[in-house]
């Protein structure tokens, strides 16, 4: 998983203003009132306070975009479907006590489970094809500055997988931290240089004898 590489771009311009669009307060039948987006803007500014504020024409001309582009058999375009995965990562990563993640993505991504369940303001969920907007653009802002964690806690999964593989435990049962991690990943590359160095085309045969494995 490419934490921010997605296949799918949400259509929104953080750009300037553009005063042709100022009085766009409507998607379909659903107005986006000042009041929600001061909300969203408040929460944009605290999971990343080097965004832009949007305002109402931005989101506005951007879920209509979505409506026009999406297939009538999609219940989610698939742009927020990519950041909904994101999002299950991220709550993941804050319930993985194993990881301890670090404090201040810690408290982001806790503003941004709590919008998501809590507000509706913006535009309900239940609505087709833009119900979930206002929280893929959240996971869109939160990209930026969780990617190192994010991409770091995906890697943590892999060798906590493979070391228990290793070791011949069950996941669920296999004690493994964030310090593990570390000399996992340290060892990891030190085999590939190593291969690398003496031209071999796999290191198969290194995983078999445990290199990884922990003390």
């Amino acid at each position: 998983m490419n934490i921010g590489q997605y296949k799918f771009e949400l259509p929104l311009d953080w750009g300037g203003v553009d005063y042709d669009l100022q009085r766009r307060h409507f998607i379909g039948g659903i107005e986006v009132s000042d009041y929600a987006v001061d909300l969203l803007n408040r929460t944009i500014e605290k999971v990343d306070g080097c965004h832009l504020p949007l305002r109402a024409d931005q989101i506005v001309t951007c879920g209509r975009q979505l409506q026009d582009d999406t297939a009538v058999n999609l219940k989610l375009p698939l742009c927020i479907f990519e950041r909904f995965r994101t999002l299950a990562l991220m709550d993941a990563m804050t319930k993985d006590f194993d990881w301890q993640i670090e404090d201040v993505a810690s408290y982001r991504i806790e503003v941004i489970m709590d919008y998501v369940k809590r507000h509706e303001e913006l535009i309900p969920h239940n609505a087709p094809t833009v119900g979930h907007l206002d929280d893929a653009i959240l996971v869109d802002v939160a990209t930026h500055s969780l990617a190192s964690e994010l991409e770091n806690y995906v890697d943590f999964r892999r060798l906590r997988k493979l070391e228990a593989y290793l070791q011949g435990m069950p996941l669920n049962a296999f004690t493994y931290y964030r310090e593990n991690w570390l000399e996992s990943k340290a060892a990891e590359q030190a085999l590939i240089k190593n291969q690398r160095e003496n031209a071999l085309s796999s290191y198969q045969s290194a995983l078999e004898v445990r290199i990884f494995k922990i003390h």
